[in-house]
């Protein structure tokens, strides 16, 4: 039924969730996997005429990277495999077009990620993907 799974991480419990819960559906389907996080480069702090601290999105693709090992553990770890995929930009846009450019049946996400700022100022990335997509879309609490 889901050829292709998409998986949103960002390092918060509900990710985690949705990972498992992506897992079981893969072996159920004899599925492929995709594990995807966003470096939010789209939304960077900023002053007027001060641009954000050196080295801030070298450290969110590591802490992004960090995050996507270990979801891929979890993966190896159930006897399956995954495609790791890091993108840059705004994380809502990406979580759209990855998975139409990507030929993805199932997108499974957290119902909500790591930063309460965000979801209070720009809004839930899963409620605008869950609005902006015309993929399956599993939400795991």
């Amino acid at each position: 039924m889901y050829k292709k799974i998409l998986v949103a991480i960002d390092g918060s419990q509900s990710a985690y969730n949705a990972l498992n819960s992506a897992v079981d559906l893969a072996k159920q389907f004899d599925s492929e996997l995709y594990l995807v996080s966003v470096v939010n480069t789209a939304n960077l702090p900023m002053n007027v005429g001060v641009s954000y601290a050196p080295g801030l999105i070298e450290d969110m693709k590591k802490a992004s990277n960090s995050d996507l090992k270990k979801a891929h553990d979890i993966v190896k770890s159930a006897g399956l495999t995954a495609k790791v995929n890091l993108l840059d930009g705004e994380p809502r846009e990406q979580l759209v077009r990855f998975p139409k450019e990507n030929g993805i049946d199932l997108i499974v996400m957290g119902k909500t990620g790591t930063s309460a700022f965000t979801r209070v100022f720009v809004g839930s990335v899963t409620r605008y993907v869950s609005e902006h997509t015309d993929i399956s879309l599993l939400v795991v609490v």
